[in-house]
């Protein structure tokens, strides 16, 4: 038999079609399979006719009248009997629209099977009964094969082999009683081959139909797969853009914002200086100059290229001396301290440890009201490069981070390193930076 088709053959909607009130059309293939289902369908319930019919045409004359309405009735019902054991088949088959549908042979207890297989047996028995002896040598024996049919359908092995034993063994009683066992050497070899037949012929269609189910349940697996996987490259995606953003953020603050700071104190020390020492006034707007000029190319460079880091075609120690330097000329005497032998890190460990003392200078001539800083590069550590920046001036109660030091403890996070803050109100400021490297 064939099943009826799952939601992956089923076709697109036809556009303009409305789905609460009527299902796509069927597809080529799922007509294919509705016509062979009505076929096989239409073949069993025309078994049981052909051998009813042959019964009676044999036993003609031989049965009463209320026995020949006993023998059409009891095959209607086996009919309708046989039917409401593949009605999923069944109904699928009727449907003029594809539509969500199960399996043509929906898995039930095998209970509920042996007792729906044990009243088919019944009713088969009753025909013969009815018949009389003519029919059981004609083909009337017929009505036995369905059961083994169905049982290929509902039953593990051990069941089958009991439901074609056991047909086997009604049909050689049946004759034995009517016709004596001298018949059954003619009788029983052609229905053993019936019945062996009726199992391989059932076995291929089963298993080619469970095969298809199991590919079209492994081709709705992967449609779900792909639509996951779709929608984690979305998620990815996002998630890629998000890290680009606050990445890009973080240019912005500790590159532009580091010059605007630098900048600003030029300028207040330009105008405070003005009247008294114009030379050097003179001296800081021409620094304050500079400095806007550094500014604008930083923001050029990230809108041409947004991984430009400052550390570019620079190392890492002369990149530090000019932060040191800028901070000096604004007022903070800066002192660098290199512990161990200074070795080339990746550019991300270069790139966090600059953005790092780039932050905590610009904190220190912002917040701290100091006049000393002293910076310390550790390389004793073969794993790891720890950056340390303390100050003298008047500390802090709150340690809660601004958008500088947040930028910084994702860069570290990132690096799989760590970021902590001392402080406390007149002990000065330390930051404490150590990365992987």
């Amino acid at each position: 038999m064939i099943a009826p088709s799952s939601s992956a053959d089923q076709p697109l909607p036809q556009p303009g079609l409305n789905p609460l009130s009527a299902a796509p059309a069927d597809s080529d293939l799922d007509r294919r399979k509705k016509l062979a289902l009505a076929v096989v369908l239409f073949s069993m319930a025309a078994l049981v006719i052909v051998a009813v019919t042959g019964a009676l045409i044999t036993g003609a004359g031989r049965l009463s009248f209320g026995r020949l309405i006993a023998l059409l009735v009891a095959a209607a019902v086996y009919v309708a009997w046989s039917l409401h054991g593949t009605r999923q088949a069944v109904q699928f088959a009727l449907r003029h629209h594809q539509a969500t549908a199960g399996p043509a042979w929906p898995p039930e207890p095998h209970i509920r099977s042996a007792l729906y297989l044990c009243l088919q047996f019944a009713i088969a028995e009753l025909i013969v009964w009815l018949a009389g002896p003519a029919g059981i040598l004609g083909l009337l024996w017929l009505v036995f094969l369905p059961p083994i049919g169905q049982s290929i359908m509902r039953l593990r092995w051990p069941g089958i082999a009991a439901v074609s034993l056991l047909s086997i063994a009604m049909h050689t009683l049946n004759v034995a009683w009517w016709h004596g066992t001298p018949a059954l050497t003619q009788a029983l070899p052609g229905f053993s081959i019936a019945v062996l037949f009726t199992l391989g012929l059932t076995h291929i269609a089963v298993s080619a139909e469970r095969a298809r189910g199991e590919v079209e349940r492994l081709a709705g697996e992967l449609s779900d797969a792909n639509t996951k996987l779709r929608e984690y490259a979305l998620q990815v995606e996002e998630l890629a853009a998000t890290r680009e953003r606050n990445r890009v953020a973080r240019e912005i603050h500790d590159g532009l914002g580091h010059c605007l700071t630098v900048v600003h104190v030029q300028l207040e020390a330009a105008r405070t200086t003005f009247e008294l020492n114009p030379a050097r006034a003179i001296e800081a707007l021409g620094k304050a100059q500079a400095l806007t000029h550094a500014g604008l190319q930083e923001i050029r460079r990230s809108v041409a290229a947004l991984r430009v880091s400052p550390l570019h075609n620079r190392p890492l120690a002369e990149a530090i001396g000019q932060l040191a330097a800028e901070s000096r000329a604004a007022g903070l005497e800066t002192e660098i301290q290199v512990l161990g032998q200074a070795r080339a890190v990746s550019p991300q460990v270069e790139l966090t440890l600059y953005r790092a003392v780039q932050e905590g200078l610009t904190n220190c001539r912002k917040h701290s009201q100091s006049n000393h800083a002293r910076l310390q590069l550790d390389y004793q550590n073969p794993a790891a490069v720890r950056m340390t920046l303390s100050d003298d001036g008047v500390g802090a109660s709150n340690t809660t981070d601004g958008f500088g030091l947040l930028g910084l403890r994702e860069r570290a996070l990132l690096l799989g390193g760590r970021l902590s803050i001392q402080t406390a109100p007149g002990q000065g400021f330390t930051l404490e930076l150590e990365v992987p490297a």
